[in-house]
């Protein structure tokens, strides 16, 4: 059994709160226990200097670690972790008082931006992340699976439920896998004035789920079609991925596929892509509420990155049972800047 599975299925808001605090803290070089801490003192900024890569927490998350500052806001709480003591400092003036709840505004990211510029810095990107509701947690479970509320030895954490981990994988697996009708309300009922054919008519799409194994994965190895979806990177491997074939449809490839990476020992980093004549059916949310629920029966909290001014993505992340959990940027060197 491996250590996923020993932890068991993450079924309450409260494990998912410990386990995105523990991920904040690792990737932001922060004390153990520093953000809940924070919450329950009031605090409003947590800062630390960036540890040397070997000295950094085994749980954060595996990106290239070439960042110079990095912010984000996690419920009202501001996370800063800077390369150089100057702009750690500089960075902290900014964000005295309220200031990190409005940091994704355009006309504060400019000012933080100017800041940056006399280190040889830019602000490289801005992304607002989801992790999911207490109901889709709660609904990782199915009812006719035996389950037992038992306290978690996690301090903390509260209850929890015990549920064999294979039996769990298994029925999900087989609840998931095989052909469904994706089905969209109409935008009026059938007795609505002045409406058209389109508005009182509702949407089907029958399609047939199949999870992938690495090797059928290896086809779509750059294919830009579903490049949000497979990462086929060493470092975040891509660990469940769902695709979606059109029943009515001549076509071999998938219509749609959602992959989830192996980002960290906590978390799963989920992605997807769907073609373009099979959107506006709800078939991504979909898609994404099942990745999440067997990535939580696996014992890792699940969580979907998006622009803030991407409202389509935010909307489907809703739509799959997810809420928006914090804010992030990450800024970078100037002299990484590739100029034509």
């Amino acid at each position: 059994m491996n250590a996923a599975h020993a932890r068991g299925a993450v079924t309450t808001r409260d494990r998912a709160r410990h386990m995105i605090a523990a991920q904040l803290e690792a990737d932001f070089c922060l004390p153990h226990g520093s953000v809940a801490k924070a919450h329950g003192q009031g605090t409003g900024l947590l800062a630390q200097l960036q540890l040397p890569a070997d000295k950094m927490g085994s749980s954060r998350r595996r990106n290239d670690d070439i960042w110079e500052l990095r912010v984000a806001n996690y419920a009202g709480v501001g996370l800063l972790c800077a390369k150089h003591p100057r702009v750690l400092e500089k960075a902290r003036e900014y964000m005295a008082g309220d200031n990190p709840n409005w940091l994704g505004d355009y006309a504060q990211l400019r000012q933080l931006n100017e800041l940056l510029t006399p280190y040889s810095q830019q602000v490289s990107g801005t992304s607002i992340y989801y992790t999911p509701t207490r109901a889709l947690l709660e609904s990782v479970v199915p009812e006719n699976l035996p389950a037992q509320e038992v306290k978690c030895a996690v301090p903390g954490i509260g209850m929890m439920r015990r549920v064999d981990s294979a039996s769990l994988r298994h029925a999900l697996y087989d609840q998931v896998a095989g052909e469904h009708t994706i089905v969209t309300a109409p935008n009026a009922s059938a007795a609505a004035i002045e409406t058209s054919p389109e508005d009182t008519a509702g949407t089907k799409l029958p399609v047939r789920f199949e999870f992938l194994t690495p090797q059928q994965c290896e086809r779509f190895r750059g294919d830009t079609r579903y490049a949000n979806a497979l990462g086929f990177s060493c470092r975040r491997p891509d660990i469940t991925v769902l695709a979606a074939y059109g029943v009515e449809t001549e076509a071999t490839d998938p219509i749609a596929l959602v992959g989830a990476s192996d980002d960290s020992p906590l978390m799963r980093q989920i992605g997807v892509d769907v073609l373009p004549e099979f959107r506006h059916y709800g078939l991504a949310s979909r898609m994404i509420r099942e990745v999440t629920r067997i990535v939580l029966a696996e014992g890792y909290l699940p969580f979907y990155g998006t622009s803030p001014s991407h409202i389509l993505s935010q909307r489907t992340a809703a739509a799959a049972g997810l809420t928006p959990t914090w804010w992030e940027f990450v800024s970078t060197s100037l002299h990484d800047m590739q100029v034509d």
